[in-house]
């Protein structure tokens, strides 16, 4: 088994989401943008990212988040204002309409921005996920946590067109999604895609933010083993691989390779891991 450290591109801009950002940041430059404009949660790893990516490459910085600006800063959205990123919080009801084309649209001319779906879930998103294809060449299996889907979409697409150059048979992803009730998500994502992909939908450990004390156990065990994991996505995704892997389920004459996403920022959202980021 090994592990492709998406997490050690660069400090901040880590992980998927570089891949998510890199054709969103060279298509807003081309049509002569200088603002971004994007959403996210109080501990978003893409808005730790794009904050970051807007001050290295000299955009302005917007975020809708969702919450109350009554409430103190989380620690990564100190970070985004820190980074210059302008944050404005809205409601759960507002925040809703993120999904709304015509809703997006009409706030990206409000503010001059380039919009960014949440996640950078778009299809600039998928073709940088796509890129990651070329390191999964000669495996089996690749191992990967699925929030939004984006990663998955654009990583089984380059995988896709891999055959038009290999003639060896094409890894299988595995992807372990990380927010509960996702079954219909898990066969949305299933049916755009060929191949003999699988998404498992119970490794949720009770749902998106939720880490329960053998999560815990588990980061901190392989942080004792210098494998850094986060306790939203990658922390669940070692925890399922690793109880088939104990259970015999998984054959050993295989070769697997987990995908390190990142977000180790979001550590901070959990005390008993604050101090080990």
């Amino acid at each position: 088994m090994d592990v492709l450290h998406l997490d050690k591109i660069h400090p901040i801009i880590s992980g998927n989401k570089w891949y998510k950002l890199k054709y969103n940041l060279i298509a807003a430059e081309k049509q002569g943008y200088s603002s971004l404009l994007s959403c996210g949660g109080p501990h978003s790893n893409h808005l730790h990212a794009l904050a970051c990516a807007g001050q290295t490459l000299g955009f302005k910085t917007l975020a809708f988040v969702r919450g109350y600006k009554e409430l103190p800063l989380t620690p990564t959205l100190k970070d985004c204002q820190r980074m210059g990123m302008v944050l404005m919080f809205v409601d759960k009801q507002t925040y809703k309409q993120r999904y709304d084309e015509q809703w997006c649209q009409q706030q990206a001319e409000k503010y001059a921005s380039y919009w960014i779906a949440e996640g950078g879930d778009n299809s600039f998103g998928h073709q940088g996920c796509a890129e990651l294809a070329q390191y999964c060449q000669g495996y089996d299996e690749i191992w990967l946590s699925i929030g939004s889907g984006c990663t998955f979409l654009g990583l089984a697409a380059g995988i896709e067109s891999l055959a038009a150059t290999s003639s060896s048979p094409l890894p299988i992803i595995q992807g372990v999604l990380a927010i509960k009730g996702g079954e219909a998500l898990a066969a949305e994502l299933l049916s755009q895609v060929a191949g003999q992909h699988q998404i498992n939908t119970a490794g949720h450990l009770g749902g998106f933010g939720k880490c329960p004390a053998s999560l815990i156990d588990l980061i901190q065990s392989y942080d004792q083993q210098g494998l850094m994991l986060d306790p939203v996505y990658t922390g669940k995704l070692v925890m399922a691989f690793e109880q088939l892997w104990q259970t015999g389920l998984l054959d050993e004459s295989k070769r697997y390779l987990i995908i390190h996403s990142g977000g180790l920022q979001g550590r901070r959202g959990v005390k008993a891991l604050d101090n080990a980021e």
